[in-house]
């Protein structure tokens, strides 16, 4: 009987905790609330790299640092 119902209360648990963290509306699409459901994909499931927010980061280019001015001797 014990075993019964700690099979019973594990089932329920790993339930709710499923159904807590999924990110899919009822009818089975994306919920648009989510970060991750925002970005834009390819029909295979890659990111879209024609929008701003899939691209990697561009370096910045390195500035050119001035030397300090040498005195020169009288």
């Amino acid at each position: 009987m014990k075993k019964l119902i700690v099979m019973m209360l594990l089932a329920v648990m790993a339930f709710t905790t499923t159904q807590t963290f999924a990110q899919t509306k009822k009818d089975g699409s994306k919920d648009m609330r989510y970060k991750k459901n925002k970005q834009p994909m390819k029909k295979d499931g890659t990111p879209d790299k024609r929008f701003k927010t899939n691209k990697p980061a561009a370096k910045k280019p390195a500035t050119a640092k001035m030397a300090p001015a040498v005195k020169k001797a009288a």
